[in-house]
């Protein structure tokens, strides 16, 4: 009675300290560490909970959401735990300790708690020193109020006798008298009795310890104690029973288990709980008129503590596990919960087709006046409603119910994924289901929407315009001392009525570019004079055909391939490391362009010219130098309109000498015989582009003939005004 009195002024006072109004949200913990909870309620509320030494062990406890101390006090009460105020932190410990200075006198305050700890917290209170030999390892229960500390450290190791509590000016011994008191407590006569195969013991009072040894004695056996608590036993009387057995009812006594191994039995030490759990049993409590989360969330806190519960959502019972007793106060509560409230009952409603979320959302108000509880389990729902009302819900789920068509849709141009990616706005990405091919994905709905889906993928659902780009790269001779000829006849030719000029543009023609059309007759006439006295230069004619928005990529260079040297750190000399590498230089062109609704075509060019240096001696450690132009551009153009990008400029620099024969080869004089003439010749490459929609192939004669109409047309008709 004093230790639930100092339990419940402790929890008082805990009640009342200002931290403010602290929620936590709804945990729940199974056989977890007591000092895990803690920090975790701690984490949860924003508070420092700082659990002691003495706090040991696991624990099951369900928090619902509510303040912090009302958590708090349900649980330190479950678990005989004390809490004090320290600063802006609480101190949790199983020891309640005060001392009242002015009169001396100390209070004390545990449950199960090793008398060792109990002796160190007696000593913090009081702010004395106290010296003890080697105690026993043994949990003692204490609640004493306004003693002496003297008389406190009799009561202390009242249990032990043969210890005594001697006082000195400044600090108290705990000293150990020897083994006359210990033989005084030992009984008279061998508790342990051995018949055939069976043993009994009669015990009045004794030693752990000793009783441990004349058990094993009597049985032959060997064992290994690595329990250090020697508790005091009293009132053990067994008969005929087989040695383990006998053996697991003396450890119980102790707080202590045992395991074997290579013909010896080792002692160690086992928490109550433990012990407690081979006469655990798990029993499903079903409910009928609840939903077992919140019967479980009901339970007081002095239930949860001595058994452990588990929600089965899906078949909506509770799981308990613990011992007769404590399933026994279980079982007897849940069946006050589990009544009808006002006639009506928790009914559960499995569906086949649709999904419960959304029938839940579609389920009218007077049929449900509470809102229903989805299953994880299953796609299922329960609903608290009276029995008459059951029926008018099932004749609802019956017409709602239903198994949704499926119907096929089958493209054409588009792949399925792009569809399934981005389906119409009249439809949801549920109701189209991948079929595997792709180019077919099934709809599920009704005829109605399947028309409308219809109608809409038949405006998406078209082939995608291909752009086709005739692409001509020319390198321009800008130097001034190359000679120019003109290479262009004329003559006259009768065709029809009409007097008409041939222009001679044999090498223009060999291109598959059609620069006449493009560029008109004069700059084709230009442009072929230049390549016929080499001072233009055919880099690229090509064509590129790709979708609407894709990337398209020519290519035209040339790669030096070499072997990676190194210097030997012994010898000092260049050896290979047998690693190639190489160094690629030339035209690289990069095109991306897409449609847009007007016809337009936008495009993303980027062009690099690289060019690779006169060879060095790479044996000799260095490698050809290269130089590099790049220019990356973006435009936007109607289809069949050219686009010219130059920019890339690269000037070369040589230089020759020329000297009188053997004259010129004389040291120092030999100057006066010869001289070096430097020359500089700058570069320009220019690229020619026309994109031209199509959106499908076309036969070549159809494309010969269209170039050889633009031909005559602008070079011998002339371009109409």
């Amino acid at each position: 009675m004093k230790s639930a009195r100092c339990l419940c002024l402790c929890l008082g006072a805990l009640l009342c300290l200002p931290l403010g109004a602290q929620r936590i949200r709804q945990m729940e913990f199974r056989n977890q560490n007591i000092v895990d909870i803690l920090l975790a309620l701690g984490e949860a509320s924003g508070t420092a909970i700082l659990p002691d030494e003495t706090v040991s062990g696991s624990a099951s406890f369900y928090f619902a959401e509510s303040e912090l101390m009302d958590a708090l006090a349900l649980f330190l009460s479950a678990y005989k735990l004390y809490a004090t105020r320290s600063g802006q932190a609480i101190r949790v410990s199983r020891i309640q300790s005060s001392y009242d200075r002015e009169r001396r006198l100390v209070s004390l305050a545990a449950e199960d708690v090793d008398v060792q700890l109990l002796v160190r917290a007696l000593a913090k209170a009081i702010g004395a020193t106290i010296l003890f030999d080697p105690l026993p390892r043994a949990g003692i229960s204490v609640s004493i109020e306004a003693l002496a500390p003297e008389a406190a450290l009799g009561i202390l190791v009242k249990r032990f006798p043969e210890y005594r509590v001697e006082a000195g000016d400044s600090c108290y011994y705990l000293r150990k008298i020897g083994t006359e008191a210990r033989q005084s407590a030992s009984p008279s006569k061998p508790a342990v009795a051995k018949s055939g195969e069976l043993y009994s013991l009669d015990l009045d009072k004794g030693r752990f310890s000793d009783l441990v040894a004349q058990l094993f004695s009597a049985a032959g056996k060997e064992y290994s104690l690595l329990a250090r608590g020697d508790a005091a036993l009293e009132s053990l009387h067994f008969s005929g029973r087989p040695f383990d057995e006998l053996l697991r009812l003396v450890l119980e006594q102790g707080g202590a288990d045992f395991v074997q191994s290579g013909g010896v039995y080792y002692i160690f030490e086992a928490q109550r709980k433990d012990l407690l759990r081979r006469l655990s049993r798990t029993v499903v409590v079903p409910l009928k008129h609840v939903a077992a989360q919140e019967a479980a969330g009901l339970l007081p806190a002095e239930l949860s503590s001595v058994s452990q519960l588990k929600v089965d959502r899906g078949g909506n019972s509770i799981l308990v596990t613990g011992t007769e007793e404590a399933i026994a106060q279980v079982r007897d509560f849940l069946a006050l919960l589990d009544r009808p409230l006002g006639g009506r009952s928790y009914h559960r409603f499995d569906l086949r087709y649709a999904k419960a979320k959304d029938l839940v959302a579609l389920l009218p108000a007077k049929l449900a006046p509470t809102p229903p509880v989805l299953l994880p389990e299953g796609n299922a729902f329960l609903l608290l409603a009276p029995d008459e009302a059951v029926g008018a819900v099932e004749e609802f789920l019956r017409l709602a119910d239903r198994k949704s068509e499926g119907f096929p849709i089958r493209l054409k141009y588009m792949r399925s994924d792009e569809l399934l990616k981005n389906p119409p706005p009249s439809v949801g990405k549920d109701e189209l289901v991948d079929s595997g091919f792709p180019n077919l994905v099934f709809f599920v709905g009704s005829e109605d929407r399947r028309r409308l889906l219809l109608r809409e993928v038949g405006l998406v659902d078209r082939p995608r315009p291909q752009i086709r780009y005739q692409l001509l790269v020319v390198q321009y001779d800008q130097s001034t001392n190359l000679n120019w000829t003109r290479n262009i006849s004329a003559s006259s030719a009768d065709r029809g009525s009409s007097g008409t000029v041939a222009l001679s543009l044999s090498r223009l023609l060999s291109l598959s570019f059609d620069v006449v059309s493009q560029f008109g007759a004069l700059f084709a006439a230009q442009l072929s004079l230049e390549l016929d006295e080499n001072r233009a230069q055919v880099f690229a004619d090509t064509t590129l055909t790709g979708l609407s928005g894709q990337e398209l990529k020519f290519q035209n260079t040339n790669t030096f391939r070499y072997r990676e040297i190194e210097i030997n750190a012994t010898t000092g000399q260049l050896q290979y490391t047998g690693a190639t590498s190489s160094i690629t230089s030339g035209l690289i062109v990069g095109i991306s362009g897409w449609v847009s609704g007007d016809g337009m075509i936008t495009m993303s060019v980027a062009a690099t010219v690289s060019k690779q240096g006169e060879s060095a001696a790479v044996d000799g450690g260095s490698l050809p130098s290269t130089s590099e132009k790049v220019v990356a551009t973006q435009l936007r153009t109607r289809s069949g309109s050219p686009v010219v990008i130059g920019g890339l400029l690269e000037r070369t620099v040589s230089t020759a000498r020329k000297k009188v024969p053997l004259l010129g080869d004389i040291p120092l004089l030999g100057a006066l015989f010869a001289d070096s003439l430097r020359t500089a010749q700058d570069n320009e490459i220019v690229l020619y582009i026309v994109p031209r929609v199509t959106y499908g192939g076309e036969a070549s004669e159809a494309l010969l003939r269209e170039r050889l109409d633009s031909l005559y047309d602008s070079c011998v008709r002339g371009r109409p005004e």
